[in-house]
Formats: structure tokens, C-alpha cells, sequence
């Protein structure tokens, strides 16, 4: 019997779920609840975005008998070990299998100085037979979503005294080293041919991709008859001396990181506690990233290349970024990480000054706009925990006045997401002064007009919405609309918050997160998003008041939400649902979807 989150034996559900640990840095590991990599960006050894090593198989044979440890799928076959696995412990990343009166476990943990995964073998024999113990590494070089073949893989490879080196990309210098202390490396070059990567994009189209792996050689050991061992496995993309790693140091450090960041939870929030150990397990605090595997690190050596951006990478980039910055409240200030939090958006703020010197598309500013917008809302998220205000008042100061210059206020405010934080920015920075004893009649002044603007130009009465865009031809009830009601300061007043808020409810969302554009809208394409759902909440019980009678009506709008986490991801909720019933198989673990899944608990507690 085996267990993982609160389903027990279905191997159906673990062979769906998404399951990922990392280094903190430039490494991690991918794959699904059963160590199956059926998805594209799916690996054992993941650096810097790029697949190094897809999977291990591990043999035993005894008495001409011969057991694999094995998900892999191919063009003309299915290797599973449903009737091998006894037990999935996620919290500890360990994994058990039984065959015959042999049992055997697995367990997995990265060094985060070093990048080194370490993989811990525990194989008791109970046979007086001896065991030939083999793991077989499975050797790839994939890009996202690039598969390749064997005639494209050439590596180059030297045996070392405990293990071997692969040099991948000699132009990349792109390596993987694989050691262990008592296990005997042989090298014997084999391939294995159409492994099979399967995933439901986005726009709902299953997308299939194969793939050759090298079988470079082989970790092998004698395990004698009624005995138990322990073996140990290192990976690494950089050379290492085995003697300087203690794997006891490195494995019993997953338990007592969990410990930390949950004692304060109460222990009836299981799905929070799941997330808070997924965000500290995946190592999300040390880095601004939106996704695993790791994309990018934004940090001062990244500030300084911003002049070279592609125009692609400065679209994506900025995106990400307006994401990361969303993302502080719930990835840090919840967990009481405020140096963490303050070091993000100071870091955001330096990105925003190099690429505004830089030529940007007419798109390109409008997203930028968005993000320092975003930037002035968590710094307010920021202020309410660490009140230094000197750190962020004139970079607040000067985005604003940058914003009601007569061009950039004619031209700017074409969106009610940008209108909507517009209006939130102003109230933060008055409410700032407020603080210090000070005033900006201008700021007022500009208060006043915003306000206007909002009812003025994109309110419509007759539909009970805000236009989405100003450049729109219809217009249709849209997620941002609902800024107006969730930011740090209301946009709205009078009826307009009700009457908004109950086209949100009946047009936009669903148990599962909410729509875009309403159901009712010719563009609306199905996808449903968790990450809109603590808007909506704070939304509600902004209106409603905070007891706890309104918090129960709320909970019980989030209830069917709340319960699917860890049912797909191990310790998150997907990115992407879909009305129509079909699994999204959007990249794992998103900061924003995670981050705001925490704020919604938060609201609850």
C-alpha cells in the first residue's frame, strides 16, 4: 500500500501529479509523482533550463531473475512499476518498492552549495542469493520542447575513479558528472530509442514529442545474501571531489527545513502546510523565478545585459517580472521573509530604471507601465510589515509624476488595469504621506481626476463592466475590471463595487478560478485561472465586512479550489484549469498561482 496526500493507492493520480525539488540555484528535478518524465520539460537533472539527464533505471538480478525500476514510455511500449511501488513520501522525497524478498528505496535530496544531486539507495536482500545492483543512467540534451536524436547527440566522454564525465555541449560547456563511493562505474554505450513526451498545451492540443537516450554505462554493486546496504549516487553538471560530501548532511536537511517553515500553521491548513513546504522545498525565497525548471535569475550581472536584450526576451522578461512582483505578499510577506521581499522589489525597481533608458515597442512601454504600477502595489504589501519608507518613497515619487506628464497621461491609461493601479498608486503614495505628516496637493489633484476617469471612460452602466480596453470595438466583463475592487485601495464607490462584482460572479467565475473574458465573450477560449481567485475574495469580503460569517460564504466559493491542492502538483494548484474538463499541462509550480493561492488561505485564517 503507498499513499500521497490524501489519496492511497492510486497510482493513476501519482502518475499525474507533478513533482519538483531544486538546488536554490541553477538545478532541479522534474517529473511526475512516480519519477515518470512523461512531459517535455520533465528530467532528473535539470540545469538552466536544459535537461541533462531524463531519468536512472535501476536492475536487480538474482537467481537469473531480473527486476527493473522503470516509467518510461515509448512509441511501442509502457514500462511501469505499478506492481513494484509500496509507498510515495513526497515530504521526504523517498520512494519503496517490493519484489519478491527483496525491498528497496530511493531517496532524493540536492546539496544546495553545489548543485550535487544526491540519491540515496537502501536495498535490503532478504534471500540468501547474492544481488547484481545496477543503476543506468539515461543521458539526454533537450532544450524545452526540442526534442533530440541520437545522430544529433555525439558526446564526449572520459571515465574517472569513481564515476565518469560527459561533456554535453562542448560550446555551451554544458557538462554532467555522475560518481558514487561504492558503487563500480563501467562504461557500455547503448541507446534507447522514441521515448515518448506527451502534454495538452494551452490552446487544449495534445502535443507529442520523442526523443533518443544514451545509455553512457552503468553504477553497479554486489549486494550479498540476506544484508542490507546502503548505496549513493551523485549528479552534478561540474566536477567534484566525492570525499568532501557527507549524503546524511544532505538528506536529513529536508525534515528539519519542512519543520521550520510550518510550526506556526495551524495544523487543520494540511493544504496550506503543503504549499509553505513546496515553496521552501523548491527554494522559491532565494531567487525570483516563475517556473520550474529555473529560467532565469534577475539579478545585477542580469541588470547589466539588459541593453542586449532580443525584443522576445524583454516581452517575456517583463511579463515574468510583473508576476515576481505580484508574487511578494504571498512568497514572502506571509512567511514573515521581509529581507527576502524588501531585496525583490528594490531588484524589480533597478530593472525598471535600465530597460526604461533602453528603446522599447509602443507594447513593450505599456507593459513596463504595468509593471512599476504593480511595483508601487507590493511595496505598499511591503511598507505594511517594514515601515522603511525612505527606500521606496522616491522611486514611488517618480513613477507617478512620470505618469501625469500631460503626454504620458493622455497616452498611458488606454486599459483599466493600468487605470485601476494608477488610481491605487496615487492612494498608496498619499497614504504614505499621511504617515510622515506630509501632503501633494498635485497628487490630489490627480487623485480626483483618476477617480473620474475610471466612471468617465470605462464604466458602462447598461453591461455593469468596465471596458477591458478603451481601443476595443465590444466590450465584455473581463478579469482586470476586478482591480478596481481588490488592489490596497478601491477604485470605486457608490453601486458600482456591487454591481460589478456580481457580473464577476455570474460571467467570470467558476469553482476552479475565474475567467478572463466572460463565457459569454467570442474570444473566451475555456482556460479558467486560479490566480484571479484571491482577487475575487478580497473583493467580496471588502464589501461584505470580515467576520466570520462572510469568511464562511467566501470559503465556500474557494472550497473546491482549496481541496485540489497537491491532487496534481505536489504542494501547489495547476496554473490552468479547463471548463471543459481536459488537464492543462502547463509548466509546474508558478509563483504567481502559488503565491496567491497562500494570500487566499491568508484570508481565511
Amino acid at each position: 500500500m503507498f499513499k500521497y496526500k490524501r489519496e492511497i493507492n492510486n497510482y493513476d493520480k501519482a502518475r499525474q501529479l507533478e513533482y519538483s525539488i531544486s538546488d536554490n540555484s541553477k538545478v532541479c528535478f522534474c517529473t511526475t509523482g512516480t519519477l515518470q518524465t512523461r512531459k517535455p520539460y520533465h528530467g532528473m537533472y535539470i540545469k538552466d533550463s536544459k535537461v541533462l539527464m531524463e531519468n536512472i533505471v535501476e536492475t536487480f538480478t538474482v537467481d537469473n531473475s531480473t527486476y527493473k525500476i522503470v516509467e518510461i514510455d515509448t512509441k511501442s511500449k509502457e514500462l511501469l512499476t505499478r506492481d513494484y511501488l509500496t509507498n510515495i513520501d513526497l515530504e521526504k522525497n523517498l520512494f519503496e518498492y517490493n519484489f519478491s524478498d527483496i525491498s528497496f528505496s530511493k531517496r532524493f535530496a540536492f546539496d544546495e552549495k553545489e548543485g550535487i544531486l544526491c540519491i540515496e539507495y537502501t536495498i535490503k536482500n532478504n534471500t540468501r542469493s547474492n544481488i547484481k545492483f545496477k543503476a543506468i543512467p539515461l543521458i539526454t540534451y533537450r532544450d524545452f520542447f526540442n526534442m533530440k536524436n541520437t545522430s544529433m547527440l555525439k558526446f564526449n566522454q572520459r571515465d574517472t575513479e569513481d564515476g565518469t564525465f560527459i561533456a554535453l555541449s562542448v560550446l555551451n560547456q554544458e557538462n554532467l558528472v555522475l560518481k558514487s563511493d561504492k558503487m563500480y562505474w563501467t562504461n557500455d554505450n547503448n541507446v534507447l530509442r522514441d521515448v515518448k513526451h506527451e502534454m495538452i498545451s494551452e490552446d487544449i492540443k495534445k502535443e507529442v514529442y520523442y526523443e533518443d537516450l544514451i545509455i553512457c554505462g552503468d553504477f553497479s554493486s554486489d549486494i550479498k545474501g540476506l544484508s542490507e546496504t546502503k548505496l549513493y549516487l551523485y549528479i552534478s553538471y561540474k566536477d567534484f571531489n566525492i570525499e568532501n560530501i557527507n549524503p546524511l548532511s544532505i538528506l536529513n536537511n529536508i525534515e528539519s527545513r519542512n519543520k521550520n517553515i510550518t510550526f506556526d500553521l495551524d495544523e487543520n491548513y494540511v493544504e496550506l502546510m503543503d504549499m509553505s513546504k513546496s515553496i521552501l522545498n523548491t527554494h522559491f525565497e532565494g531567487l525570483m523565478i516563475s517556473s520550474l525548471p529555473y529560467k532565469k535569475q534577475y539579478n545585477d550581472e542580469y541588470i547589466s545585459k539588459i541593453p542586449e536584450l532580443t525584443s522576445k526576451q524583454i516581452d517575456e522578461d517583463i511579463e515574468e517580472l510583473i508576476n515576481i512582483t505580484r508574487s511578494v505578499e504571498g512568497q514572502y510577506l506571509f512567511y514573515k521573509k521581509i529581507k527576502e521581499a524588501k531585496r525583490t522589489v528594490l531588484t524589480v525597481y533597478k530593472i525598471i530604471k535600465e530597460m526604461s533608458k533602453i528603446d522599447l515597442s509602443e507594447k513593450q512601454i505599456e507593459r513596463l507601465n504595468v509593471l512599476k504600477l504593480w511595483y508601487i502595489e507590493s511595496v505598499n504589501r511591503v511598507l505594511q510589515k517594514e515601515g522603511r519608507i525612505e527606500l521606496y518613497m522616491d522611486s514611488i515619487k517618480e513613477i507617478l509624476y512620470y505618469f501625469i506628464e500631460p503626454e504620458n497621461r493622455a497616452t498611458c491609461f488606454k486599459t483599466i488595469e493600468i487605470a485601476a493601479l494608477m488610481l491605487n498608486a496615487i492612494k498608496v503614495y498619499l497614504n504614505i504621506l499621511t504617515w510622515i505628516g506630509d501632503s501633494d496637493k498635485q497628487m490630489e489633484i490627480q487623485e480626483k481626476y483618476f477617480s473620474d476617469l475610471i466612471r468617465r471612460d470605462f464604466w458602462i452602466s447598461e453591461k455593469n463592466i468596465m471596458k477591458r480596453d478603451l481601443r476595443d470595438e465590444e466590450h465584455f466583463a473581463n478579469v482586470e475590471m476586478l482591480y478596481t475592487l481588490s488592489l490596497s485601495f478601491p477604485g470605486v464607490n457608490d453601486e458600482i463595487p456591487n454591481k460589478l462584482l456580481d457580473t464577476v460572479f455570474k460571467e467570470l467565475y467558476t469553482p476552479y478560478g475565474l475567467r478572463t473574458v466572460s463565457k459569454y465573450c467570442p474570444e473566451y477560449n475555456g482556460l479558467i485561472y486560479p490566480k484571479y481567485m484571491s482577487h475575487f475574495i478580497k473583493a467580496n469580503l471588502r464589501l461584505t465586512g470580515i467576520t466570520r460569517a462572510s469568511q464562511k460564504i467566501a470559503f465556500n466559493l474557494v472550497k473546491e479550489l482549496l481541496q485540489d491542492v497537491g491532487k496534481y502538483i505536489n504542494g501547489g494548484t495547476k496554473k490552468i484549469y479547463s471548463d471543459k474538463g481536459i488537464s492543462i499541462d502547463s509548466m509546474s509550480y508558478d509563483v504567481l498561482t502559488n503565491a496567491e493561492m497562500v494570500r487566499l488561505y491568508h484570508m481565511f485564517m
